[in-house]
């Protein structure tokens, strides 16, 4: 419960003008929905969050989870970032880098971090990347295509990594739609999941 306040608390203060991208998603084990807000508050200083709200259907649990950050830009595309990731079963705060590039098709943004695991209570490596590329096919639609890729290491073994693929179309007003597939390991095993489905999201 405490971490589920924690979730909305971090969340609302940053509520505003920004770039936001919210996706439906129905999977063959569980359905998902995702927002990717980032808000820049001037030439430095941003503000970035991607959430999920995910439920199984086997166990009929709803699991919310969100990785957000406060970034400083230093220079040209770098910049240096301090953030949180919370879930249901553990709160991970990080500190690291940040980069960030985008054009009118292309948008990447990576943050690797030292990170501490307030559950496991030890220090690991962690990795958030989004990547995003929407060429244009005609006047009305361009290719869209979208990767998430997470990663938390701890400094004996791996910890969990995630990996979430999209590839549809999107119309002039920013709609998209399309085929997509989450991916989990988990444990020094990396024992694998895979969840196929449909998509449908919209950028504002």
């Amino acid at each position: 419960m405490k971490k589920n306040i924690l979730f909305l608390i971090l969340l609302l203060p940053f509520y505003g003008q920004a770039q936001i991208s919210v996706q439906a998603y129905t999977g063959n084990k569980e359905a998902e929905i995702l927002g990717i807000y980032s808000k820049d508050f001037n030439s430095r200083w941003n503000y970035f969050a991607s959430g999920t709200i995910g439920y199984d259907y086997d166990s009929k649990k709803v699991t919310p989870e969100v990785y957000q950050n406060i970034n400083y830009g230093l220079g040209k595309n770098w910049g240096i970032s301090t953030g949180v990731h919370i879930s249901k079963e553990d709160i991970i705060p990080s500190v690291g880098l940040a980069y960030g590039k985008e054009n009118d098709v292309f948008g990447i943004s990576v943050f690797p971090a030292f990170t501490y695991s307030t559950d496991a209570k030890e220090f690991g490596l962690g990795l958030y990347t989004l990547l995003e590329y929407t060429p244009r096919i005609n006047d009305r639609l361009n290719l869209y295509s979208m990767l998430i890729v997470e990663s938390d290491f701890g400094f004996k073994e791996h910890q969990l990594s995630s990996q979430v693929i999209r590839l549809g179309l999107e119309n002039k007003n920013k709609l998209q739609w399309g085929i997509g597939c989450n991916i989990s390991q988990t444990g020094s095993g990396f024992e694998t999941d895979i969840n196929f489905g449909v998509f449908i999201g919209k950028k504002f």
